[in-house]
Order: structure tokens, then C-alpha cells, then sequence
């Protein structure tokens, strides 16, 4: 970005970011940007949905396979869907655990990267380890790594959504891990139906995160703001988005 001064354009005008966010993942983005004088428009392009019923009787096996001594996390999505997966099970007496602190009690848990731990410790678990900045890029192939050398668990639990990338799960088994896979979640074009939002069905008391005031385009909308080079910086937030 050519700018004059810190959130100028050569042009006089705001800088402005695209980002391949959902708005209730962008209020902190929006906030520093703000103070950098630079203005944020969302795409997110695509969003998690909650699991239809055949993919939840799936989660309902994949969890029926447990104790582990450990599970995995790639991303806050698969906290969250893992914990509304269970509430609706549980809701309909398929499930004795609710919760996933309780579904993971007595199991090691490992995240890729900060926000994946800190959705974790919000959820009541205590996050084993978890992969940090300069690891990898906060990737799989990072946790792997720290797992490498600590030693690769017996049984794990992964928990990813659908379409997800292999690397993790393999990797285990590479490790000689016995793994057991488990879809939380599902990704569609924004906006999702059925969005997965942050809120379990029927956590009572409990709000959803706060949305960001930035607009949030669609796909169209996304396309006409690249051809008339609208944005001056694009922030792809995975290897997904960027397909």
C-alpha cells in the first residue's frame, strides 16, 4: 500500500482491508485497524454450518470410541462444533456428556495456535500445548512437530470439520498414534445455512460473540471490489480462502 501517512492512500483516501473473515470473528481486527486509521470490509467467503443429522449420528460413533489420551484442535470451528454436536446430543439422550470438558476429562489436549487455546480454556479445558508464532506458522505440521518430540500419544481423538486437510491425522498415524477422526462441523458459502455460530444450543446465559461493524460482502460484491482495486491490502485467513 502506497500511503502517505499511517492508514493514507497516495490517493487521500482511508486505506482499506479485505479480509476473509466472518463478522463474528473480525471485531478485534476492526479495532486495531480503526486505530491505524484503516477501514475493514469483510468476505468471508465461506462459514462453518452445524451438522445435519446423518453427519451427527456420525460424531455420535467417532465419540464412541473413547477414553483417548489425547484430542487435537486445528481451529476454534472444531471447539465450537464439538460442543454443539455434543449439546444436541445430549439433548436427545444420545450423549451422557454435554460438555466437552467433560467428554475430554483424563485427555491431553492440543491446539494449533493461540485463539484454538484460549476458545479451549474458555470451554473448560486446559490446553496441553499448543503451537505459537514462529512455530510452523501455527500450523499442523508445528503440533506435529512438538508432538514429535515429546513422544506421539497412543490414541487420539482428532476433531476437524469437512473439507479439512489430512496432514495432522497422518502425521499421528506416521507417529504411530492409533487416531480416530471426528467431523464437528462442515464448511458452505457464506452466508451458511444452519450457520455454527459461537453459542451451543441451549447453553443458557451464555452470549454469542460480539460482530464486528464491518460490512460483509458477498461473493459478487467481493468480485466487483477486486476488479475496481477498491481494497488495498487482502488478509486471507487459511489456504481454503485463498482457493
Amino acid at each position: 500500500m502506497n500511503r502517505t501517512d499511517a492508514g493514507r492512500t497516495s490517493a487521500g483516501r482511508d486505506g482499506v482491508v479485505l479480509a476473509t473473515r466472518t463478522p463474528d470473528r473480525a471485531r478485534a481486527l476492526a479495532e486495531a485497524l480503526r486505530k491505524r486509521r484503516l477501514r475493514l470490509i469483510l468476505s468471508p467467503l465461506r462459514a462453518p454450518r452445524a451438522l445435519t443429522e446423518p453427519e451427527l449420528d456420525a460424531l455420535r460413533a467417532a465419540l464412541g470410541g473413547g477414553p483417548w489420551e489425547a484430542a487435537t484442535f486445528t481451529s476454534v470451528n472444531g471447539l465450537r462444533g464439538l460442543r454443539a454436536g455434543l449439546a444436541r446430543l445430549h439433548a436427545a439422550g444420545r450423549s451422557v456428556h454435554a460438555e466437552p470438558a467433560a467428554l475430554l476429562a483424563g485427555t491431553q489436549v492440543h491446539c494449533v495456535g493461540r485463539a484454538t487455546a484460549e476458545e479451549a480454556r474458555a470451554q473448560g479445558l486446559t490446553p496441553a500445548a499448543e503451537t505459537a508464532a514462529g512455530e510452523e506458522e501455527q500450523s499442523a505440521r508445528g503440533l506435529l512437530t512438538r508432538l514429535g518430540r515429546a513422544g506421539a500419544p497412543g490414541s487420539v481423538l482428532c476433531v476437524h470439520g469437512r473439507p479439512h486437510r489430512p496432514e495432522l491425522a497422518d502425521g499421528l498415524r506416521e507417529l504411530g498414534a492409533e487416531v480416530t477422526e471426528a467431523v464437528a462441523y462442515a464448511m458452505a458459502d457464506w452466508p451458511a445455512p444452519e450457520p455454527l455460530g459461537g453459542q451451543a444450543p441451549g447453553a443458557a446465559g451464555e452470549e454469542r460473540p460480539a460482530e464486528s461493524a464491518a460490512p460483509a460482502l458477498d461473493r459478487q460484491a467481493t468480485a466487483e471490489v477486486l476488479h475496481e482495486r477498491a481494497a488495498d491490502v487482502v488478509l486471507v485467513t487459511s489456504p481454503r480462502q485463498l482457493e
